[in-house]
């Protein structure tokens, strides 16, 4: 079972910089615009990362462009959180929209 993990410290939010540059060293990526994540296949890295076996890295589309293809992607990242047991998945087409804050 999987335990589900918050940054607590709302004091001091990442920017998108760190971000990136965080999901860039720990999956040995390039992505270079923080909305190149909206497809989900870094999530997906990050699952398998985590927990091996999970889900089939060969069904994760990583040149995805349309958001049916993003869908398909989220749908593997929440069948391995089911998998995993994890107790609060999000929704995939919250994701899906790449919308994100400063």
């Amino acid at each position: 079972m999987a335990i589900n993990v918050t940054n607590t410290s709302a004091a001091d939010p990442l920017s998108r910089h760190q971000i990136l540059s965080w999901v860039n060293e720990s999956l040995q990526s390039n992505y270079v615009k923080i909305e190149e994540l909206c497809t989900g296949a870094a999530y997906c890295q990050f699952m398998d990362m985590l927990f091996p076996g999970t889900l089939s890295m060969k069904k994760v589309k990583f040149t995805s462009k349309l958001e049916h293809e993003y869908i398909q992607n989220f749908k593997l990242l929440q069948a391995a959180f089911t998998k995993m047991q994890v107790d609060q998945v999000s929704v995939v087409l919250s994701f899906c929209d790449c919308l994100l804050s400063d």
